[in-house]
């Protein structure tokens, strides 16, 4: 009976943790792509460093104890290395998704590039582990003799892997990825699969249209789905002189987003920022999320050929 009850406190934990079980949404993915496909690794012609930062519905509290709203960060590095004809990177991601809940991971990648005409196509894998944190101390047990309730803080790890494949071209940018190939699993307190992490497909497209020589319009999408569910998002950037830009993406049944953003310090430095208006579900959601990234990008090492370089003005 005990085995019973905990599972079914698991398991309204997980149902209350929503899309804390899925991975991390971000608005500003097209400014990402690494993160959400290994084959973007090192597409760019510098290697970039980047921190993403969101908090998800801000402002919303439970109506007790230690609820409240997600908050979840990601960073990365890739870079493009010729001699191993690819490019490479890592990342490690945290979400917060309560005050006693939280899943983080960590990935190695390495992508193959295949120059074809005006098309670089990746081929990518990563490797890593995934953790999911339990603070058990924070828990409000119905039983407090129950052993097999945690108390303290629990960590659980499982491999995970990624893969993906990506098109670069100077007009247009294609990918599908597959994320958590291994579906990682969790135990607590020697129950194994637990949690589990559902296999996610992923496919973004953004196509650039130069309007004016100082004007570019590029839509976007990306769509998201767990074999049961799928989710989604259409927006559109403009850009201005290839410094600045200003868009608007929607997430279907969920929220309305504007981007703003720069490039500074001679296009070394890119700046975004995000807000969602929450249009759906307001019930269980505050109405806004927010959404900022920051990346550096600076010369990628070179062995032997010079590297190709790509058409910057479309190179994000």
């Amino acid at each position: 009976m005990k085995k019973k009850f905990i599972y079914i406190l698991l398991f309204l934990t997980y149902c209350t943790a929503g899309i804390a079980q899925n991975n991390p949404q971000f608005t500003q993915y097209v400014f990402n792509q690494f993160y959400i496909n290994p084959a973007a690794a090192g597409q760019s012609t510098k290697a970039n460093i980047q921190a993403t930062m969101r908090s998800q519905y801000t402002g919303y509290l439970a109506d007790f104890d230690q609820g409240g709203s997600n908050f979840t960060s990601v960073f990365s590095a890739d870079m493009p290395l010729s001699k191993i004809k690819g490019g490479v990177g890592i990342y490690f991601s945290n979400n917060q998704f309560s005050k006693i809940q939280s899943k983080s991971e960590f990935q190695i990648a390495y992508s193959y590039h295949k120059k074809i005409n005006s098309n670089v196509i990746g081929l990518g894998l990563s490797v890593g582990t995934s953790n999911l944190k339990l603070m058990g101390e924070n828990y409000r047990p119905r039983d407090l003799e129950d052993p097999l309730i945690p108390n303290t803080t629990i960590n659980s790890f499982s491999p995970n892997i990624n893969a993906g494949v990506y098109l670069f071209n100077p007009s247009y940018q294609l990918g599908v990825s597959v994320k958590n190939i291994l579906e990682p699993s969790y135990k607590i307190n020697d129950i194994s699969d637990v949690f589990k992490d559902k296999r996610s497909v992923y496919f973004t497209g953004k196509y650039d249209l130069g309007v004016t020589y100082t004007l570019d319009i590029s839509p976007m999408i990306i769509i998201k789905s767990d074999f049961q569910q799928v989710s989604t998002e259409l927006g559109l950037l403009a850009t201005y002189n290839q410094q600045y830009w200003a868009g608007i993406n929607y997430r279907w049944q969920d929220a309305a987003s504007v981007l703003v953003g720069g490039n500074f310090l001679k296009n070394n430095v890119k700046v975004g920022y995000s807000i969602d208006i929450v249009n759906f579900g307001t019930i269980a959601k505050s109405n806004a999320s927010h959404e900022i990234f920051l990346r550096y990008s600076l010369n990628a090492l070179r062995f032997g050929k010079k590297s190709i370089i790509k058409t910057p003005r479309y190179n994000i």
